[in-house]
């Protein structure tokens, strides 16, 4: 039976070392990072957080010639694997004062208040908009049901009207009247204009309604019969 070694887990970050190692990556100025990534309120204990790990380190050696972030683990102590961070040991270069960091501070949380979203209120009702919601309250469902029907039937019969070809003479500037939407009653309404010539053959109908009976069309505003408007593509073709 094979004993397999415990994997070990990173530990604790102790705030001083006595270690002389440094690290070969160029030192890391203050001025470079967020004001809220630095804590200098302790001058004798500062902690800042590491670019590579993301996560606050100490830093050693402030009585000394050298400051440094203290060796650490990019992972949470007693619970992520126990790797090394390569900012470990790395040069601190104090190119900020702590009066300094304090006003950057303060720009910075002034900043970030000014983004952050209000509270939207909501806004008020109207006395109309409250009369129409109690009185939709006192009517119920069965209510709004009987006055979505009847304005459901006007908005029909305000469709049919609209639908409905005008009767009488065409408007000389307007388009032209669709009769083909006109019942066989309206059609032989319509007044006759004399006889009725076809542009292309010249054959000739008595009346309107012939012509209507015979598929006569207009074609670029004239007359053709309905053999000679057979020719022509369905779309130029406008009946009587």
């Amino acid at each position: 039976m094979s004993i397999t070694a415990a994997i070990p887990t990173a530990k604790e970050r102790p705030r001083r070392t006595r270690t002389k190692r440094v690290s070969h990556l160029p030192a890391i100025k203050l001025s470079r990072l967020l004001p809220s990534h630095i804590d200098l309120r302790d001058p004798l204990k500062p902690a800042l957080v590491c670019g590579d790990c993301e996560t606050w380190v100490p830093v050693t050696g402030m009585q000394s010639k050298l400051q440094k972030l203290v060796p650490h683990h990019t992972g949470r102590a007693e619970v992520a694997a126990a790797i090394r961070c390569r900012s470990s040991n790395r040069r601190i270069e104090w190119d900020m004062t702590i009066p300094e960091w304090h006003q950057a501070l303060t720009d910075a949380v002034k900043e970030a208040a000014s983004r952050q979203p209000t509270a939207v209120l909501p806004k008020a009702l109207s006395p109309q908009s409250d009369q129409t919601l109690r009185g939709r309250n006192r009517r119920g469902a069965i209510g709004r049901r009987a006055e979505w029907a009847a304005a459901l039937h006007r908005v029909r019969q305000a469709d049919r009207l609209r639908r409905a070809a005008p009767q009488g003479a065409r408007p000389t500037d307007g388009p032209e009247v669709p009769l083909d939407r006109l019942v066989p009653r309206q059609a032989a309404e319509q007044p006759e204009k004399g006889q009725l010539k076809c542009e292309h053959c010249g054959a000739t109908e008595t009346s309107l309604a012939s012509a209507v009976a015979a598929g006569w069309c207009r074609i670029t505003r004239r007359s053709h019969c309905g053999r000679c408007a057979a020719r022509f593509p369905a779309w130029t073709r406008i009946p009587f």
